[in-house]
């Protein structure tokens, strides 16, 4: 323990900058965490963009094969 004021006030000072440190290291922490979700719900989101899309595009060759079949057009000749 520090006898003078200046050696009181290292002392404080020491004590003030590990305390913000390990407030930092948490922050990055919780940063890192928050950006993670981010990029999972963002994956989830694209599979799934791009499972409608499938979908969608597997309807249209459906309903295209559909227009042909009723019109004739087997695309045969």
């Amino acid at each position: 323990m520090a006898d003078t004021i200046q050696g009181k006030l290292k002392e404080a000072g020491d004590s003030i900058s590990e305390a913000a440190k390990k407030v930092g290291n948490r922050v990055s922490e919780k940063a890192e965490e928050a950006k993670d979700w981010a990029k999972e719900k963002l994956h989830k989101a694209q599979n799934k963009a791009d499972e409608v899309s499938d979908q969608a595009q597997n309807k249209a060759d459906q309903a295209d094969a559909d227009a042909k079949a009723k019109s004739g057009d087997c695309g045969c000749n």
